[in-house]
Formats: C-alpha cells, structure tokens, sequence
C-alpha cells in the first residue's frame, strides 16, 4: 500500500495542476470593464497559475524523490 505522504502529495499535485490550468484560462480570456480582451487586466490570474503550477511541480520532485530508481543486480547463473 502506498504511503499517506504519496497520496497527498499526488493529490495536492493533480489539484494544483488543475488549479493552474484553469488560473492560466482565466488569463488568456481577461476582458477590462469595458469587455474588451486584455490580458494585462487578468494578471493576478497569472501569478496564481505560476504559484499552483510551481506547488505541482514540487510535487512531482517529492514523488520522485522519496522513490529512487534503484538498480537491481543481475545474477548470471550457468
């Protein structure tokens, strides 16, 4: 069974993905007050999108980490 720490770190990761992509979205299709398209007026989205994406990312690297790949020894038998 895997460890609680692997959960949560794949569900904090899988939320802070969706997180961002979404905050990312949220960027792409700003409108100012006046409905028209500018993304400058959207930009708090963006820092959001960058700080979940850089909270997924992190979670990635404490998967990773806490599993090493470790090598097997191969046994030549005759």
């Amino acid at each position: 069974m895997k460890s609680l720490a692997d959960i949560l770190a794949w569900l904090v990761g899988g939320l802070a993905t969706i997180i961002a992509l979404w905050q990312l979205f949220l960027f792409i299709s700003a409108k100012d007050p006046n409905n028209v398209p500018d993304m400058m007026y959207g930009l708090s989205h963006l820092w959001w999108a960058i700080g979940a994406a850089i909270i997924a990312i992190a979670c990635v690297v404490v998967l990773f980490m806490r599993h090493p790949r470790v090598e097997e020894e191969i046994h030549v038998t005759k």
